[in-house]
């Protein structure tokens, strides 16, 4: 219910929400070494997911250089949670974990009022 009554500015804000919380899950799992893997692999692919939409749903055109600054970030975390999930390392989850945050944090703040 919460999605379908949301505005354009909350649904990014709760897929950045989502994406974290996945990446916690995530890195939890990987961190411990022997745990379950399979959950991991399940939260990273939708977080793969959720990146992608958000790449993909980027306007170049009207937001020129952030747009192309932001799409290299999606692509660099695309990388890092492709060899996490291949290697089942929680280092590059915490490194994609860092840049979703700040990201998340910034736009935050620039639709605040929206």
């Amino acid at each position: 219910d919460a999605v379908s009554t949301a505005s354009p500015a909350k649904l990014v804000t709760m897929l950045y929400d989502r994406a974290i919380q996945g990446l916690d899950t995530a890195h939890q799992v990987l961190a411990q070494g022997a745990g379950d893997l399979e959950l991991a692999n399940k939260e990273l692919l939708h977080v793969q997911r959720i990146v992608s939409e958000l790449q993909v749903t980027l306007d170049h055109e009207r937001g020129g250089e952030i747009a192309t600054n932001l799409d290299a970030i999606y692509t660099w975390c695309l990388e890092q949670l492709i060899e996490a999930n291949m290697t089942k390392q929680a280092e590059p989850v915490r490194l994609v974990r860092g840049s979703i945050d700040g990201i998340r944090d910034a736009w935050v703040q620039a639709t605040a009022g929206l």
